[in-house]
């Protein structure tokens, strides 16, 4: 039985798009109060124009049977993977990362989609295996399917936005249905190969890690951004210091403030009870995403939510920690808070599908 127009409109979650718009909406806020020190609100404006743009495809890909997606899923990922080339000739460098796509004024940032590309062709192949456990060659096309465009955007110079493909990876094939020795083992290897990574890393990198672990190591340099952020939430108290008010933004102590660091500057001004909030919001949408994957009509739709579910509650763990000065900072960007059109609306479509889902769980 195909699914009617009336079932599409009945068979919404709305605490799943409620939750989801006033974070966005939060998020704003807290970028109208950043942008209000300088008097400049041409990046507030711009992002309500991202948010408009991301309430618009999440409607859009949530009409869109999922398993359509899932079915041209390889065709979206080579033409994903063939931006990404592209990207690395052609590309924009920004702040050390040649990984933008500009048209005019605007930037796009084709790593941030290419995650859901990766889920979809993910949940596409795991959806079609017959057995209760993976194996060995089932890995490796996994792991093919995943590297591919974290090499491309590592090559681009992102390291932090390769590394978010990891948890989705992993997600799934827990999901799918892994033993617990292949587990262990791919642990395993994974914790040996970690120490080369070291290696690899940029200079900057390394010494982000290492101010990390020791935040008086470079506090006036490399540490400061980290150390700021850790300042400004301090600062805030239990109820904040109130909309606008927060001296770290106004006084732009905190670089970036409006794009990775934007969970510093609300619980500055709301506080600790607003910062509570923010996370309790983010907590709603885990457990919607759960609910979801607990009534999906097949082994596609788990899997296309488990995906979803790992990229952006990973994405909000880290962002936290990074303010927090528990992680690193990669340049990783708060769902639906922070500053950015790619992320924006790459997390609205990303949620398109879960609604999708949603809506299809009683019918073909």
């Amino acid at each position: 039985m195909k699914v009617s127009e009336r079932g599409i409109l009945t068979q919404f979650d709305y605490s799943l798009f409620l939750g989801a718009l006033i974070l966005a909406l939060l998020g704003a806020l807290g970028i109208y109060n950043a942008s209000s020190g300088g008097g400049d609100y041409s990046i507030f404006l711009r992002h309500l124009l991202w948010i408009a743009l991301g309430v618009g495809v999440c409607l859009f890909v949530m009409s869109i049977d999922y398993h359509f997606l899932a079915d041209h899923a390889l065709l979206l990922y080579a033409l994903s993977a063939f931006t990404l080339v592209g990207i690395l000739f052609f590309g924009t460098e920004v702040n050390g990362s040649r990984s933008w796509i500009t048209l005019g004024s605007l930037r796009f940032q084709p790593s941030e989609l290419a995650k859901l590309t990766v889920i979809l062709l993910l949940a596409r192949y795991l959806g079609e295996l017959n057995e209760n456990h993976l194996r060995r060659k089932h890995f490796l096309v996994l792991a093919s399917i995943t590297f591919l465009p974290m090499i491309l955007i590592t090559s681009q110079g992102d390291l932090g936005t390769a590394l978010m493909y990891l948890p989705i990876l992993f997600g799934m094939m827990v999901v799918a249905g892994v033993k617990r020795r292949l587990l262990v083992t791919v642990l395993i290897v994974s914790l040996c190969v970690a120490p080369l990574s070291w290696f690899l890393l940029q200079d900057y990198q390394k010494q982000r890690i290492l101010a990390t672990f020791d935040p008086g190591l470079d506090p006036q340099g490399i540490g400061y951004q980290s150390r700021q952020s850790q300042i400004a939430i301090g600062s805030g108290g239990l109820f904040g210091k109130g909309l606008g008010q927060g001296l770290q933004s106004q006084l732009g102590f905190v670089p970036e403030i409006h794009t990775d660091f934007i969970f510093a500057i609300l619980a500055e001004e709301i506080g600790f009870v607003g910062a509570i909030i923010i996370l309790m919001l983010y907590l709603l949408i885990l457990m919607r995403l759960i609910r979801i994957a607990e009534t999906a009509r097949d082994r596609v739709g788990i899997l296309l939510i488990t995906g979803v579910a790992c990229l952006m509650f990973f994405h909000v763990g880290i962002n936290v920690g990074m303010t927090l000065g528990l992680v690193p900072p990669i340049g990783i960007p708060l769902p639906l808070l922070s500053y950015g059109g790619s992320a924006t609306i790459t997390t609205f479509a990303a949620l398109g599908l879960a609604l999708s889902v949603y809506q299809r769980r009683f019918f073909c």
